[in-house]
Parts: C-alpha cells; structure tokens; sequence
C-alpha cells in the first residue's frame, strides 16, 4: 500500500511548483509566490506556495497539497501523482531576477537597543511639562491619548534645526514616531515643528520597513495609507475592520518581505494623499496585483484632513470593503 502522508511528506511542494513555473520571483520567509496559472494571472504575484501546500489570494482562491498540484496543473491521475511524488526531484536553477527589492532587513541589535532608549526617553518627556507643546499638536490632529499611548510617541524638546546626542546616537528634535513590527525596532521617525523635510530618521534606522505591520495577522483587508498619523487615526477609527499600514511615505518602495506579509490579505486599499506624488506611488502599488484597489478619500488631501473637517473613517471604509465584496461576487 501506498504511503500518502509520508510522501507528501517527503516533497517540498515550492520544488514542484518551481519545476513548472521556473524559480520564484518573489520569496518571504517559507512561502515562494508566483503569479498564479489558474486564472492566468499578469499583475501581482498570488499564488503563495509553502513546503506543505499551496493557495492562491487572488482571483481564484484555488488551494491545495501536492498531489492536488500534480493533479490540477499537470492534469494527473490521483496514481500518477503519487507515482511522482515517490520520485526525486530535480534541483531548480536559482534566479537573479527579482520583481521587487529583495527583502529589508532591519537594524543591527546595538542599534534596536539604543533606539528604545531613546524612545523611552522621548516618551516620558512627552507626557511630562516640557512635552505639552507636542501632545498638543498630536491631539489636535485627532489623535487620542491611548493611540498616542499605543503607537509609543514622544517628544525630543528643542529647536527644529537641532540634533541631540543621546545613547551615542546623534537624534534630530520633534515628535519620535518608532517602527515597531514582531517585537523589532525597524526604525525611528521624527516630526519636526518645521524645515524641509519634516520627517527625518534617526540614523541607523531602516528605510525599508512597514509602520503598524503586526495588525495584518488579525485582518484579511489591509489599508495602505500615505504617513504614520493617517494610519494611527485609521487604525484608531476602525482597526476592527480593517488593518492599515504604511511605507512612510509616497516614495517609499514596496519590498519582498513585506509584500510576503500580505499573502493573507484578501483586499487591499491604498488611500495616498490627492496630490501628484501620491497618485504616483498609488498607481505603482496597483500595478503589483489585483488585489490592490485604490480608495481616494471622499474630500480633503489625506485622511487626517477629511477627519477633522468631520468625515466619518468608520462608515468611509465599511462602504468601501463592501463595494469591493459585492464586486467579487458580481465576477465570480
């Protein structure tokens, strides 16, 4: 008798799938993507393979373990699939080819270390006498004491042109905005009071990070927002329906560690800011998949100005994940 589990087992599915699809463009801790053949995908990568199976997040949401690969790609029997399985396997060429940048890595653990510091620090100054100028700021954008509490701000006091020497680390003064994901400091922000640009890092710091990332683990709908406090106001408003993140800016670049992240994610709305960088960089995510769907905000330039001129974020994006529902239904 024929040992199913076993050779399942035995078979590294992304080896399978390479042999078929050439190598993967794209790789993000186990899973390999690919575009997906069953719907004969042509933007975006869907189809996430891991050593045990395999499912696709575009339009088909087709899944599976190896034999149903075998069976549903190369047209097998359920036998000749399994007589496949018991055979080696070839080795697939590696390639240098990449869709996106290749994955970030973040900082350094000397660096992460003395960042918290400094994060901390900033922290207590902000809710102390000598941060009342910048919790003022951060409330007057919207932001309430516990989202400001959650997300770690603080507030490094001095002139907008100043730079701070502490924990050996040379830190510009504003408002601190710290990249936490998986209990990792990728980087910190600064908003300063003025100057060109407003936000500056601390240097040492990752520029290719993702802000808010670890709300994707509880959400299959993501919202790509243009800065930090837009996301902090929508992950505040209506966090329970949907997960926003941000690549800091409209500059910023997606790369393969975070596009690997949101494998999950069924949706995906980009909410840019309405000016000419922000149409830019929308249309650079949407071209990366179907899944990727833009969401302007109804009036206003970004999100925090349509919520202070009294828009509602919580029925803003109820309406647009349901339109989106409604539509994949009407397709299928």
């Amino acid at each position: 008798m024929v040992d199913t589990h076993h050779l399942k087992e035995d078979c590294d599915l992304r080896q399978l799938v390479a042999q078929d699809l050439g190598p993967a463009p794209l790789h993000g801790g186990r899973a390999h993507l690919w575009k997906c053949p069953f719907h004969h995908e042509r933007k975006g990568f869907s189809l996430a393979v891991w050593p045990d199976g395999y499912r696709c997040f575009g339009a088909c949401d087709t899944r599976g373990d190896a034999v149903d690969w075998l069976r549903h790609y190369r047209h097998l029997s359920f036998t000749a699939a399994l007589r496949v399985l018991g055979e080696p396997q070839p080795e697939v060429s590696p390639t240098e080819h990449k869709r996106l940048p290749a994955a970030s890595e973040p900082p350094d653990w000397d660096w992460q270390e003395r960042a918290a510091r400094v994060v901390s620090l900033a922290e207590d100054t902000l809710w102390s006498a000598e941060g009342e100028p910048a919790l003022d700021y951060l409330l007057e954008r919207g932001l309430t004491t516990a989202t400001i509490r959650s997300a770690r701000l603080g507030y490094i006091p001095g002139d907008f042109r100043e730079w701070r020497s502490l924990e050996g680390l040379e830190v510009p003064c504003g408002i601190t905005i710290p990249w936490f994901a998986a209990d990792v400091l990728w980087a910190v922000k600064v908003r300063r009071a003025y100057g060109d640009p407003k936000y500056v890092q601390i240097p040492g710091g990752s520029a290719h990070g993702l802000f808010n990332a670890d709300v994707l683990a509880n959400h299959r709908s993501a919202l790509f927002c243009e800065g930090e406090f837009d996301t902090l106001l929508v992950q505040q408003e209506a966090g329970s329906l949907i997960a926003p993140v941000t690549l800091g800016s409209a500059t910023a670049r997606m790369t393969a560690r975070w596009y690997s992240a949101l494998i999950g994610q069924q949706r995906i709305f980009v909410a840019y800011d309405r000016d000419e960088a922000g149409k830019k960089a929308t249309e650079r995510l949407l071209r990366l998949s179907r899944r990727f769907h833009e969401m302007p905000v109804p009036h206003g330039k970004d999100i925090t100005e349509l919520y202070l001129s009294g828009g509602d974020l919580y029925a803003w994006i109820t309406e647009a994940v349901q339109k989106s529902i409604r539509g994949s239904l009407e397709n299928r």
